[in-house]
């Protein structure tokens, strides 16, 4: 089930990763995932309650609870009941096949946000559940694809990140399925209570978004993504951002939390961060040229890909804040594949937003939007985490942009 992939980050110095604790001033609230509801005892279309299945994989007494059902294997650890099968015919009718967009991410990197920019962009909406469904879009959260639930990784000492602790195989089966306006009995994590909980009914819809650790990592399920997107966090800002939720949010101790980044580091290494190879859009997150807390946030847009490219006019400077902005255009190669960078340096001055983002939506060509639809898309979401730097104004670009490839793929 594995792939065997062998580079590995270097970690931060504890030092300075707790020294960036008190300097982080740039983090809001963290937004209420989508994908990631709270959980009620019976989650809608599922089939029972949460409760521990007992099992873990590889075991005897998975195996012999384990099943075969046209051609694909149900892991008994998903907590399947007897009637249910992977894929089924669809009671919903598609009049295209449905959009899928690929989100890449590590934990806590603001995925939650974006998504509602991407609802904005949209305009529609989702309602709430352990599964975000909408008269448009649904969210597909892979880690519902982990093939243990926690009891069952404690004993194998494996983590959430490690390949074989995800059923590749079913993910890319259900993939492909619902791309082909199947219907599919989708597993269930359940963050809440660690289990695995009966699988729920996941029927068609005009656009998936398909987020989590792994959504590019397999070779069958990045097949169906129409554009995949992974959001790049170099270990400086994301080490001081997981000290800084996990203290005020956790309770941890910084040491716990110092435990935990190392811990993660070869498995996020070996398993996440090479899918960056394979995205056709990155979002990447570096420390300011001024330092932290600021950030320099880039959009590297694979050139000829399904990803529709932005550039300047020129570059520009803006002033009002205690660090100002810069936005610049480049080449580069990444990683293999030429790449266009459009890169923002610092943070826009909030109390003359409005005025800010109508210059710099003035100054991208290839927007593909209605007049100040970047602007107006900033206000809406003013008090979102990110919205005073390249995070809230990149992403409200990615999620226009997912819009323009929904238009053209869908005709309209």
């Amino acid at each position: 089930m594995a792939r065997s992939r062998a580079s590995l980050l270097p970690a931060a110095a504890a030092a300075t990763l707790l020294g960036l604790l008190g300097q982080l001033t740039f983090l809001a609230p963290s937004t209420p995932s989508l994908g990631r509801r709270s959980h009620s005892s019976v989650v809608r279309n599922s089939g029972g309650d949460s409760v521990a299945t007992g099992l873990v994989y590889p075991s005897p007494e998975e195996k012999v609870k384990t099943r075969e059902a046209d051609g694909i294997t149900l892991f008994s650890t998903h907590a399947w009941k007897d009637d249910m099968r992977a894929i089924l015919p669809a009671t919903k009718k598609l009049d295209h096949a449905p959009v899928m967009i690929g989100v890449a991410a590590d934990s806590g990197c603001g995925k939650s946000t974006f998504l509602r920019r991407v609802l904005g962009a949209l305009g529609t909406d989702v309602k709430p559940g352990h599964t975000a469904i909408g008269d448009m879009l649904t969210v597909i959260c892979l880690d519902d694809y982990h093939i243990n639930d926690r009891a069952g990784r404690k004993a194998t000492g494996q983590s959430a990140l490690d390949a074989r602790e995800n059923d590749f195989a079913l993910m890319g089966a259900q993939i492909e399925a619902l791309k082909q306006g199947k219907a599919v009995y989708k597993p269930i994590y359940n963050h809440d209570t660690g289990f695995k909980d009966p699988p729920e009914l996941i029927e068609p819809n005009k656009v998936f978004v398909v987020e989590g650790l792994h959504p590019i990592y397999d070779t069958k399920a990045r097949s169906q993504l129409d554009m995949s997107l992974y959001i790049d966090i170099v270990n400086e800002v994301k080490f001081a951002w997981k000290v800084k939720r996990d203290v005020a949010e956790r309770g941890w101790t910084e040491e716990q939390v110092q435990a935990d980044i190392q811990k993660r580091l070869p498995d996020f290494a070996a398993y996440v961060d090479p899918q960056k190879a394979d995205a056709d859009v990155i979002l990447r997150y570096e420390p300011s040229d001024q330092g932290l807390p600021y950030l320099k946030v880039k959009l590297i847009q694979k050139k000829g890909g399904p990803f529709p490219m932005i550039t300047l006019k020129k570059e520009l400077t803006l002033t009002g804040s205690k660090s100002g902005a810069t936005l610049k255009q480049y080449d580069m190669d990444w990683m293999g594949s030429p790449a266009t960078v459009v890169e923002m340096d610092g943070e826009i001055d909030m109390d003359n937003m409005e005025k800010q983002v109508e210059e710099i939506e003035a100054n991208i060509v290839g927007l593909a939007g209605s007049p100040n639809e970047l602007r107006d898309a900033m206000v809406k979401l003013k008090t979102s985490p990110g919205s005073q730097n390249g995070t809230g104004l990149l992403q409200a670009v990615i999620a226009m942009k997912i819009r323009e490839v929904y238009d053209k793929l869908t005709g309209r």
